[in-house]
């Protein structure tokens, strides 16, 4: 009986409130507090015991990755509170795909020598539709 339940404390931690002090805790300490909407997150507090699962989990990591950090999910898993998570914070080293001009022939996917193949009368207009039934 759900009603029957106490209701949860989402504010309690894993103990004492231990403050962040360097920028990369404070940096996740803000992070998780918006991840898992805390008013105050400690470094010694455990994600998963705050509520956190690995969908917020993936949420977080993302916040962090556009701050120009990275962050495996294995760790989050094996380090659960900030103050372990810190060490295995990564820069991201952000890829810049070549913006230049293409040039040069490029061969056709499959997809699109079937659609050319097709010789259909209005080839600026093409729809597909798919009916699933469950």
């Amino acid at each position: 009986d759900r009603k029957a339940l106490p209701e949860p404390d989402i504010e309690a931690g894993s103990g004492e409130y231990k403050a962040p002090t360097t920028d990369m805790e404070e940096l996740l300490a803000g992070i998780w507090q918006d991840v898992l909407g805390m008013s105050e997150v400690g470094v010694t507090d455990n994600f998963f015991s705050l509520g956190g699962d690995s969908i917020k989990g993936i949420q977080m990591a993302s916040r962090l990755n556009q701050h120009g950090w990275k962050l495996e999910m294995k760790d989050l898993f094996q380090h659960p509170t900030i103050e372990e998570l810190t060490q295995y914070v990564e820069r991201a080293e952000g890829k810049q795909a070549d913006q230049g001009p293409v040039e040069g022939e490029v061969i056709l996917t499959p997809i699109q020598r079937w659609f050319f193949e097709k010789n259909f009368t209005n080839k600026h207009h093409w729809n597909q539709s798919v009916m699933l039934h469950a």
